[in-house]
């Protein structure tokens, strides 16, 4: 048996574990961000994109999963990071299509 290695925390072993979430608003969407722990000091940066329906339901509009860190603020600002640029990409694209249509017609 390997005696270097520790044991995994009880967040691995226990499968209804849920993670804290911090949730930002940014350019009319919400951003939810959480590090998920792969090994005793690596974290996976997670984030989900919503945005509003017509009624004012949040709907999930993107989840991306980033790359791997070793700290929980790391991992979560990442997060924020990919998910800002995804949906200034997806407001400049919206905003461009119009403008490509009149160039076309």
């Amino acid at each position: 048996m390997d005696h270097t290695s520790e044991p995994l925390p009880k967040i691995f072993l226990n499968g209804s574990f849920i993670p804290a979430l911090h949730a930002y608003e940014y350019r009319g969407y919400i951003i939810a961000t959480w590090a998920r722990p792969e090994s005793m000091n690596r974290l996976t940066s997670i984030a989900i994109v919503y945005r509003r329906d017509q009624l004012g339901s949040l709907i999930q509009a993107k989840r991306i999963v980033g790359d791997l860190f070793e700290s929980k603020e790391q991992a979560e600002q990442h997060g924020i990071g990919l998910c800002k640029e995804w949906i200034d990409n997806l407001i400049e694209l919206n905003t461009e299509q119009p403008q490509r249509n009149k160039a076309t017609a």
